[in-house]
């Protein structure tokens, strides 16, 4: 129970800053914590065999967002330091 409230806080704060933030590269580690955050909330709301399932879905699929984060911040740095 203190566990699902701490990553539930810890993900509307990541919200509330993903739609405060202006900066595109400052928002995608926002989006990935909140991914992430997502795979353990369906992991410690369903501790069955079809949550842990669910649950590794998700976190596959999160790792898969992640990696495209981290591309999508690669490709912005270089734009900005290819105008300069």
């Amino acid at each position: 129970m203190i566990e699902e409230t701490i990553i539930s806080a810890i993900i509307i704060y990541m919200v509330l800053r993903l739609f405060i933030t202006q900066d595109k590269l400052e928002r995608m580690p926002y989006l990935n914590v909140i991914n992430f955050g997502v795979a353990a909330i369906i992991t410690l709301k369903n501790p069955s065999p079809l949550g842990a399932v669910a649950s590794i879905i998700y976190f596959v699929l999160a790792t898969v967002s992640a990696n495209a984060i981290a591309f999508t911040i690669n490709k912005l740095k270089e734009i900005e330091h290819g105008n300069d």
